[in-house]
Parts: C-alpha cells; structure tokens; sequence
C-alpha cells in the first residue's frame, strides 16, 4: 500500500471514530467492539426486488411508477431495467425509461401507450425498401406530425438529432437512419 493510500485509510478511520456517540467510543477503546469492513454495493439485487416488489403493489396507472422512480438517476433506471430484463436503448431518457417500466408491469392508462406507439412506427419504417415510401408513410402517421414527436421517435431509434435542426431536418435524418442507410448497404453488397 502506498503512502497516500494510507493516509486515505486512515483518514476515513479518524472520520469514523470521530463520529461514534461517547458511549460506544468508550466501549470501543475497552475492546467492547470492532471495525468490520462491508463493501457498499449502489443498488444490490436486494433493492431491485423491494422496489419491484413496490411497484407490483402500489402502482395502478404510470403516473405511479414514474413517482416511485423519480429519485433514482438515469444509470440506476437502466440497472434496474437490466435487472428485470428490459431492453434499453443508448439514448432512452428517464421518460422512456419510466414509460417501459410502466409497459412492463402492464400499466396502461392512456388510450395508446406512446411506447407502443412509437414500437409500431418503428417497426413499419424498418419494413420499407424505398425513401420515398418510407416519407410518406411518416408524412401520414398522426403520432408525429409535431417536431417533438419525432424527436422522440428519433431517440427512440437511436437516431442522433439535435433540438437545433428543424423539423424537416429530424424527419430527413430519420428516414435516411433507418431507410436510406439499409437500402445503401443492398446497393453496396
């Protein structure tokens, strides 16, 4: 062990003591008790359990998932999402991932879920051989005529945009992500 990693040690030994009651400070320094090393986990498969468990029990529509997790970060929803065996995308936000949780304890409250939603635009856009196509299909879907809508679908696909492009620019990148690139590489083989 190095030097500076001694200090640290006993560092955090000084703190750890420093905040022991007088009581079992007295009862430590007689031999009355001792230090014991556990390793802290962030989120154990403990915790994954009580919160699924939670969720199971006490959650009746989305909004009561999405308040259950709303104090947990990002990384700690795709833990728990890969704990229960979810799948998840790079470029899932808290939102979608708070909306395939719900999805996977089969709490619908509106009339379509927007994951749905967007699983089933996807999944006709990846069908298409021909841009053009493709464009007018997008162009006709009503779920996202507005830009946030796409930007959604986009992150969705993992298509990278930014909130700087405009409309037209996101349904361009879109279309050629996931149609143009597929029917490049045909052309290419």
């Amino acid at each position: 062990m190095s030097k500076q990693e001694t200090i640290i040690v006993l560092n955090r030994l000084m703190k750890f003591i420093e905040s022991l009651p007088s009581n079992l400070y007295d009862t430590f320094i007689n031999g009355g008790g001792k230090i014991q090393f556990i390793e802290a986990k962030p989120k154990s498969h403990l915790q994954f359990e009580k919160l699924r468990d939670k969720i199971q029990k006490e959650a009746e529509k989305e909004e009561d998932v999405e308040s259950l997790l709303k104090r947990y970060s990002k990384k700690d929803l795709l833990s728990f999402c890969e704990y229960i065996n979810i799948t998840t995308g790079n470029r899932d936000t808290k939102e979608i991932l708070y909306k395939k949780i719900s999805c996977f304890f089969s709490m619908k409250q509106r009339r379509v879920h927007e994951i749905d939603r967007l699983e089933k635009i996807a999944s006709t856009l990846r069908e298409f051989e021909n841009v053009e196509e493709a464009r007018k299909y997008l162009r006709g879907e009503e779920t996202v005529k507005r830009k946030t809508d796409l930007v959604k679908l986009a992150k969705y696909l993992e298509v990278h945009v930014t909130q700087r492009q405009t409309k037209q620019e996101v349904f361009d990148r879109i279309v050629e992500s996931v149609v143009g690139s597929k029917v490049k590489g045909k052309a290419i083989r």
